[in-house]
């Protein structure tokens, strides 16, 4: 399985791994453009393609603020953790080299 959040050519490059039967999840192009897929990779391949939150996610009734406001409930109550990337602020400018390098996990905090 790829879960592909960085599209264009990594993405790509991410697809051409993917072993026969496999599933490509896409949820986001940070590269700026989404993975190209064709039916002739689907099919040659046997593989699945599909995407996390797409037009058919943003049309669910009463929108996504319902599951917006579960995934804040749950957080505060400990559910989950988010993964995040701590540096302290004197090191701003390590932090944004590691951000442009994608040396980072989750979101990137700044500490005082």
């Amino acid at each position: 399985m790829v879960l592909d959040g960085v599209g264009g050519a990594e993405g790509r490059a991410a697809l051409e791994l993917l072993a026969p039967a496999g599933r490509f999840l896409i949820f986001g192009w940070s590269a700026g453009s989404a993975t190209e897929i064709t039916t002739q990779d689907l099919y040659a391949r046997g593989i699945t393609a599909s995407s996390a939150l797409g037009p058919a996610m943003l049309k669910v009734v009463g929108g996504l603020r319902p599951l917006e406001e579960q995934a804040l409930r749950e957080a505060a109550e400990g559910w989950f953790t988010p993964a995040l990337t701590e540096f302290p602020l004197a090191h701003a400018a390590h932090a944004h080299t590691a951000l442009q390098s994608r040396a980072t996990i989750g979101k990137v905090v700044l500490l005082p």
